[in-house]
């Protein structure tokens, strides 16, 4: 991957395409002044990224996220059924998803993700994901055989990301040294406070995951546990099905059977 220099109709761009209707982050800064203000804002934005990627730093009032706890079915006076949403900072994101669509796209033309994974990529949802199961199972029964499944759910996966294990993982892929370091720096000194009617916590640290409420977080988990799909496992995101089929073999004789993930 080349080094990455942003453009300032990319910036444009997003900040276009914003939606009025999300909160501020901690910063303050509406969505509807980023996008009104687009023509004015992106060309001191685009020398503002420029400069982050250059210096590979992110300012810390972007590591900085509001915690909104959104109650869920269930009692109130349990903090289990309440689901935390993050809010981070405009300006942040759309750096974000500046940087975020370059990677997306140079690693899909690549070919650089599993096949075998269908969640937050372009043109792929769970329906794919179903037919292509389907068949292969289905491909079984009709040659007398049985498929067999076992579906995972690892729990809070965003949040137990590994952030040593990560990093060691991006060059791999053929990234700029810098673009990792910049990552390196985008996951550390990260912040929170829980935020409800107007009053805040204190703020509390964060050491692992990847970020709640950020852009560049899904296609982060997908590069972290990419070498993990192997034959006969397929993922959405954080879910994954271990499928094997057994078959008669057309060359076995009495019960000899093969096995095929």
């Amino acid at each position: 991957m080349p080094e990455i220099r942003i453009r300032q109709c990319e910036v444009l761009k997003v900040l276009r395409n914003l939606d009025v209707n999300k909160a501020s982050g901690p910063d303050g800064i509406p969505a509807v002044v980023l996008k009104t203000c687009a023509p004015e804002l992106s060309p001191i934005l685009t020398r503002l990224y420029r400069l982050s990627l250059k210096t590979t730093q992110v300012p810390k009032a972007w590591k900085i996220a509001n915690v909104q706890p959104v109650p869920k079915k269930g009692s109130r006076a349990d903090p289990s059924n309440y689901r935390p949403i993050a809010i981070t900072s405009l300006l942040c994101k759309s750096l974000e998803r500046v940087l975020n669509n370059r990677l997306l796209a140079y690693l899909e033309n690549n070919e650089l993700l599993s096949d075998r994974q269908y969640g937050f990529r372009r043109n792929r949802s769970t329906g794919d994901l179903l037919v292509y199961a389907t068949h292969i199972w289905g491909e079984a029964m009709d040659k007398h055989g049985e498929a067999l499944a076992v579906s995972l759910d690892v729990s809070k996966a965003f949040d137990r990301v590994w952030h040593e294990s990560l990093l060691h993982k991006l060059p791999a892929y053929g990234l700029p040294i810098s673009f990792c370091n910049w990552i390196a720096d985008f996951l550390s000194g990260r912040f929170f406070r829980v935020v409800v009617d107007g009053s805040s916590s204190d703020l509390m640290a964060i050491n692992a995951g990847v970020p709640q409420g950020s852009v560049l977080s899904a296609t982060l988990f997908l590069l972290h546990i990419n070498d993990l799909l192997k034959p006969g496992i397929f993922g959405y995101a954080d879910d994954s099905t271990v499928t094997v089929r057994y078959m008669p073999s057309p060359r076995a004789s009495g019960d000899e059977t093969w096995w095929n993930a």
